[in-house]
């Protein structure tokens, strides 16, 4: 019996390790110009209930807590507007990351699952980088899913992250200390619009450029306490009750 479980361990480590293989291999290809389909469902094997965030912004935008999406038949996006877009609001969001302050910033990628599109957030000292179009997160990193319309409404200061996060329109994936570290450092990022950010990918931090807010980093605090039971030593999303 002891020999079966040890095997059945391995070979889910082994299984697991495969599926994030694949699913950063899958990172290659993105919905500005490939079919993610298949990139779905293996990120989907990788990182347990992911594509319920396609669900869960559709809910929103059901409820008028997300603006409508592109109509089908709309023309297609020959020159490549709306992959600008999203860029911009990614470096956006990496400005007010790198401008927190946060005593020990954390690393973490970004998938978002509309186009498959992985980015890396690297952080190091005063100092942040971002790489667009990552082929898929370190080992052991945090990883974080949503969609290009969640990024947007935070850069537009219309969405905060923890909000995001309590609604399921935004998952986290790994050791459960940096999930807990993230959103107490970074739940209340969306209040305001974000900072327009410079053209290159590499930006410097801040401390003077936006402060947590109290309340919600209070607020941040509550859920993450009331989600202790849930977090434990486990590695899988755990989304906070709405």
């Amino acid at each position: 019996m002891r020999r079966h479980a040890c095997l059945a361990r391995v070979f889910m480590s082994l299984s697991l390790a495969t599926a994030v293989t694949l699913a950063a291999r899958a990172g290659s290809a993105c919905g500005y110009h490939d079919d993610v389909t298949m990139a779905r469902g293996i990120l989907n094997w990788a990182y347990p209930d992911a594509l319920h965030v396609l669900g869960s912004i559709s809910s929103a935008v059901a409820d008028r807590r997300l603006p409508a999406p592109s109509p089908a038949g709309a023309p297609p996006d020959l020159f490549g507007a709306r992959y600008r877009e999203t860029v911009k609001a990614l470096e956006q969001l990496a400005k007010a990351l790198g401008a927190a302050g946060e005593a020990r910033p954390l690393s973490f990628s970004l998938v978002l699952i509309e186009p498959m599109l992985w980015t890396r957030f690297e952080f190091g000292e005063k100092r942040m980088r971002l790489r667009v179009h990552a082929t898929g997160p370190e080992r052991d990193e945090l990883v974080l899913v949503s969609g290009e319309v969640v990024i947007d409404e935070i850069a537009s200061g219309r969405l905060t992250i923890g909000k995001a996060h309590r609604l399921g329109l935004m998952r986290l994936y790994g050791p459960a200390v940096r999930q807990a570290q993230f959103l107490l450092a970074y739940a209340w990022i969306g209040q305001r619009p974000l900072a327009a950010a410079t053209p290159e990918h590499t930006q410097t931090g801040s401390r003077s450029q936006q402060g947590p807010a109290p309340l919600a980093a209070a607020t941040a605090g509550a859920d993450i306490r009331r989600q202790s039971n849930c977090w434990g030593e486990r590695r899988t999303a755990c989304p906070l009750d709405h």
